[in-house]
């Protein structure tokens, strides 16, 4: 690891400042680059619940997608648990044990049973005895609600099951922080609730970044909503304040196309 700091013990968690990230246009379309970040800045602490909310394209996949290494910000500075994530010698293993993440398409192994998918890392990364994260795994299923699912394989589940899944392949690492990327988009609206109803628990024991556009889940369990548009975040704050009482008319203007129909609270 060559991070100057090994990882953070306490209090900031995540500090992006001024990250872009330009992806080039496809040769010969005539179309100019995509700005995707552009300006990014996001600390999170420890025990926050931040969502990321916007329209689409506004970068709040690729911002989350930074914060894991998933994607390599062209400008700015990163750090995530400690380490500097734009070193571009440090060991993307070493931050990616303690940061879990759940993706839109779940990205089970399709050919391995729930219960493997939730053991193999544990046992090939974090190096823990076979029986001892076969016993965490079905613990874990149990707590998400499908321990009765743990010998099928992800094909022969439901959207909302292995979604499920997902959530708990990503626990049985013991992440420090947890990322979501719009972990609902994928679903039925009738398994919607299922997943939310698995994170509102969660939220209550660890940090967790969220990508969402469920402005209902969003007002009720996150500690600081931030709202991105064209690559940046352009308002953050209380969900009583982004979300009922807006300050910036973008965010003014994305809420009304996406609550529109539903009654929103009387400042």
């Amino acid at each position: 690891m060559s991070a100057a700091e090994g990882p953070a013990s306490g209090g900031v968690l995540v500090d992006a400042r001024g990250l872009t990230k330009v992806y080039p246009a496809a040769w010969g379309s005539g179309r100019p680059p995509v700005r995707a970040l552009d300006g990014f800045d996001l600390t999170v602490t420890e025990g926050e619940i931040v969502c990321l909310i916007g329209p689409s394209g506004s970068g709040k996949s690729t911002a989350l997608r930074a914060l894991n290494g998933l994607e390599h910000p062209d400008a700015g500075t990163l750090r995530v648990l400690g380490h500097d994530l734009l070193d571009p010698e440090l060991d993307m293993d070493l931050v990616r044990a303690d940061v879990g993440m759940v993706f839109q398409h779940f990205n089970l192994f399709p050919h391995r049973t729930v219960l493997d998918n939730l053991t193999l890392a544990p046992v090939l990364v974090r190096g823990r005895p076979v029986d001892e994260a076969r016993r965490e795994a079905l613990e874990l299923l149990e707590r998400v609600g499908i321990a009765d699912k743990a010998g099928e394989r992800p094909g022969r589940l439901s959207g909302g099951q292995k979604q499920r899944v997902a959530i708990a392949r990503a626990l049985a690492m013991h992440p420090r922080l947890m990322l979501f990327d719009e972990p609902t988009s994928a679903l039925d609206p009738e398994m919607v609730g299922e997943v939310l109803e698995v994170m509102r628990d969660l939220a209550h024991r660890m940090t967790m970044v969220v990508v969402t556009h469920e402005m209902g889940f969003a007002r009720e369990v996150a500690t600081r909503v931030a709202f991105l548009d064209g690559g940046r975040v352009v308002e953050e704050g209380p969900p009583s304040g982004v979300l009922d009482q807006p300050r910036h008319p973008r965010t003014r203007a994305f809420l009304e196309r996406v609550l529109v129909g539903r009654p929103r609270p009387t400042p």
